[in-house]
Parts: structure tokens; sequence; C-alpha cells
């Protein structure tokens, strides 16, 4: 059962990790499963000014779709085992570090 007042500083940080999960998802389905020419042609995958912007993931469709799937699952990954620590967890200290171990990374896998 879930304990709502203990649950409360864990939400905003499963609710990040949703918005991440479904932009990075959004993004590899709309590039690796549909391909949309139209989308394609506006990420001008492989110029010079994209890649040296964008980064190395912008040297290809599919390099930039595995980049999202990559992102999709280990957010995907990160809320699960957020929820499971969640449901185990008796013990606030416990539970706290656990949840600063999250945040920590949350924002490494944000920046």
């Amino acid at each position: 059962m879930i304990n709502l007042s203990r649950d409360y500083p864990v939400l905003p940080l499963i609710i990040l990790l949703s918005i991440v999960f479904v932009i990075s998802f959004s993004e590899f389905w709309a590039i690796a499963i549909i391909q949309s020419p139209e989308v394609l042609k506006n990420y001008n995958f492989g110029s010079e000014a994209m890649v040296y912007y964008g980064g190395e993931k912008y040297r290809s469709a599919s390099t930039y779709s595995e980049h999202h799937l990559a992102l999709a699952l280990i957010t995907l990954s990160c809320i699960a085992a957020i929820v499971g620590v969640m449901e185990k967890c008796n013990s606030h200290k416990v539970f706290k570090s656990y949840l600063l171990v999250a945040v920590f990374s949350a924002i490494w896998l944000l920046v």
C-alpha cells in the first residue's frame, strides 16, 4: 500500500521522469517507426551545423533514434526502480537514501 504522506517527495521525480520518457519515446517513434519524410527532412541529420550544435546523435536518423530509445528505456527503468523501492521500503532512512540516489540519477540523466 502506498503511504502518500511519505511518498509526496517522490511524486515530482516520477512526473519528471515520466515526461522525459514520453518525449524520448515519441522522438524514437517519429524517427524510427513512422519515418515520416517531412519530419526527417526538418531535422537535417548529418548536416555540419546540426552535428556541431546538437552533438553526435545528429549524425544520422538511426543514431538519433537509438539515443532516444536508450534514454526512454533508462527513464522507464528508473521509474520502475523508484516504484519498487516505494513498495518495499518500510524504513524512512532507507527510503530517503534511495530517494537521494534517484534524484542524483535523474540529475545525471538530464545533464
